[in-house]
């Protein structure tokens, strides 16, 4: 954009995708720190257990996280008053934690039950409280995100990731696994201090637009967990058919989880996208916010995604080490599956933006029904079940992304902009080639792929491929329709 252009609602995200991309590899980061301090804290019974507690959490606060926190973002941007928006989702989000809550403690013997874990019902009940803080948390980041302030939604996200570790490990350092528990559940809510701040007062009664945000909830949610499921039923069917404790699920899960980087650090993107095309008024305005708000998100993903391609599996062997030595390829079909649904979640974002989620919605629904069945398929199919599956889900998460591409570019009539779309992606496939010249060398192989994503990241900063200059957005309302 140059000097002289008016200011738009996509004004800035390029400098807010690589904050969000670096606050979010802070906390991946010391996830996997804190993750390997807690298996040595705790007993191998009671971190498989706080695992399962943690994964209750996580399916009870869905509406919560992403659901109340979109819904509200995007009302703030299609307001001429935001805080008249927030506000109501601060209402609505209370409403929805407080719930939560209530419904999660009395449910959580039944629910520890269906984990097959009846011992830990007081671990279950104390989880459920996690429904007020992450949700306290979750609307008080709608703030920011609605706001389009990107370096206090990187700021809040850095203050979680240390928070949780200090929490977690602290807690179950005095009380074992009833204080990693409790850990994480304070851990939202001492990170919401970042998030503190006077906001102006609603200037109109909200019930109505209260209701209309509850409706828009359910459906975000929805679209959130079926694009965590495209990382999900890809083990569950190679499991079904090897067994959870096989050599060869073990192997797959490990690989997947370097595979998945580049989605972890870009999923903030998604939701930072909603505003800044909500924001945008119809017509060449919209087009320009969706164009490089995915424009943005191809350039950032496509250099990780080719090194992982080209030096990926050489980085699994030298990382997990020679008990972990796969034959066949797994990092590379499976980092370009995570592309595909990395772009999945950014386009998703678009129609999620417009309030009309219905079309894009049933697409991603029925892309992981195929993916199921076609991984189900392979698993048994094959004579190398891991490779087949990985190779499945790369086919099927790229198919979902291209179809999902061309509903938004016929919907919306605009997708990327083709030129620096191109040249985000040739610079990325030439720093990839690199590592290649490490020949079998893991090590060396991995070390030129650390030094390759380096100055690549320098190279499209210096080219401004990626616009890191601060701006303020502009803010042009417009009236959204229900999902």
């Amino acid at each position: 954009m140059s000097a002289t252009a008016p200011p738009t609602s996509a004004d800035g995200f390029g400098r807010g995708a690589l904050l969000l991309a670096g606050s979010n590899a802070v906390y991946v980061v010391l996830g996997y720190a804190m993750t390997t301090v807690l298996a040595r804290v705790l007993e191998p019974a009671d971190f498989g257990g706080f695992g399962v507690v943690m994964a209750w959490i996580t399916i009870l606060t869905a509406l919560l996280v992403k659901g109340v926190t979109t819904a509200t973002a995007r009302e703030m941007a299609s307001q001429e008053q935001p805080p008249n928006a927030w506000r109501a989702g601060f209402g609505l989000g209370l409403r929805f934690a407080l719930g939560l809550t209530v419904v999660g403690i009395a449910i959580s013997k039944l629910a520890a039950g269906w984990f097959g874990s009846d011992e830990l019902v007081e671990q279950f009940a104390i989880g459920a409280l996690g429904a007020l803080t992450f949700g306290t948390n979750a609307v008080l980041l709608a703030w920011p995100t609605g706001m389009r302030r990107y370096g206090r939604q990187a700021l809040a996200q850095l203050a979680y990731a240390v928070a949780r570790v200090a929490c977690v490990l602290g807690g179950a350092w005095v009380a074992g696994i009833d204080g990693a528990v409790v850990g994480y559940v304070a851990a939202p809510l001492l990170a919401s201090l970042v998030l503190l701040e006077r906001r102006p007062a609603a200037t109109m009664p909200l019930r109505e637009l209260r209701a209309r945000m509850a409706r828009a909830v359910v459906p975000i949610a929805v679209a959130s967990i079926a694009v965590t499921a495209f990382f999900i039923v890809d083990v569950f069917a190679l499991s079904a058919e090897l067994g959870a404790q096989s050599r060869e699920v073990g192997i797959y899960i490990a690989y997947g989880t370097l595979a998945h980087v580049p989605f972890f650090l870009l999923q903030a993107t998604s939701i930072a996208m909603v505003p800044a095309i909500a924001a945008a008024a119809v017509g060449a305005a919209r087009a320009d916010a969706i164009r490089r708000t995915l424009t943005d998100t191809v350039v950032l993903l496509a250099a990780p995604t080719l090194l992982l391609v080209t030096a990926g599996d050489a980085a699994a062997r030298f990382v997990f080490g020679t008990d972990y030595h796969a034959d066949s390829a797994i990092v590379a079909p499976l980092a370009l599956a995570t592309a595909a649904v990395t772009l999945l979640a950014g386009l998703l974002a678009v129609d999620v933006a417009i309030g009309r989620l219905r079309g894009a919605l049933a697409i991603v629904l029925a892309s992981v029904v195929a993916l199921a069945v076609a991984c189900s398929f392979a698993a048994r199919a094959a004579e190398d079940p891991a490779a087949a599956v990985a190779w499945t889900a790369a086919a099927v998460s790229v198919a979902a992304m291209t179809t999902l591409a061309v509903h938004v570019r016929l919907r919306h009539g605009a997708l990327l902009e083709r030129r620096r779309a191109m040249q985000g992606a040739l610079i990325g496939a030439g720093f990839a080639l690199l590592p290649l010249a490490a020949g079998d060398h893991d090590i060396l192989r991995t070390a030129l792929a650390a030094v390759s994503a380096i100055a690549w990241l320098l190279l499209v900063l210096r080219l401004g491929i990626v616009d890191i200059r601060r701006t303020t957005p502009a803010t042009e309302p417009v009236e959204l329709t229900a999902p």
